[in-house]
């Protein structure tokens, strides 16, 4: 733990030095630790929950924790869950032939286009269900530019 200390006026009024290169002794703050500064003042840190994933037993690269706008999914090599503020919810199971590499995705809050390398999954936005698909093309790249969705080698298989 570290031990209290008290910042005078003047060092909190100069803020955080603008350069590691500037020595410590010139009046201003060095370090800033739980906080960060946002409109102008120093604001504490959310507190930030750790999802449980000893559910998924694979080894390294996995699990893929993919943060969104409104979901955190999380993916073995083989099984797709999503968070639910608790714990972890199993969506979809891969059989032995779809399982390909990392996951890339498409977050569009509701709709979500997930792909391995393998196949392409779809989140329905409706039913919240997982689905492989065939109607759209597997991805070794996705990303959203400007609302429009990119992916990088399209249906091609590793």
């Amino acid at each position: 733990m570290r031990p209290i200390k008290t910042i005078n006026t003047k060092a909190l009024s100069r803020g955080l030095r603008p350069s590691k290169r500037m020595p410590r002794d010139s009046a201003f703050l060095v370090e800033c630790a739980g906080m960060v500064g946002k409109d102008g003042v120093l604001q504490a840190l959310d507190q930030i929950t750790r999802i449980d994933t000893s559910v998924i037993t694979d080894g390294w690269p996995y699990p893929n924790i993919l943060v969104g706008v409104k979901h955190i999914v999380v993916c073995g090599s083989d099984k797709i869950y999503e968070w639910n503020g608790t714990g972890l919810d199993l969506k979809l199971t891969l059989t032995a032939g779809q399982v390909g590499g990392t996951w890339r995705w498409l977050d569009g809050h509701d709709f979500m286009y997930l792909s391995n390398g393998k196949v392409a999954v779809l989140r329905d936005p409706q039913s919240h269900t997982y689905s492989v698909t065939t109607d759209q093309p597997i991805a070794h790249a996705i990303c959203n530019f400007n609302g429009q969705p990119f992916i990088g080698a399209p249906g091609v298989e590793i």
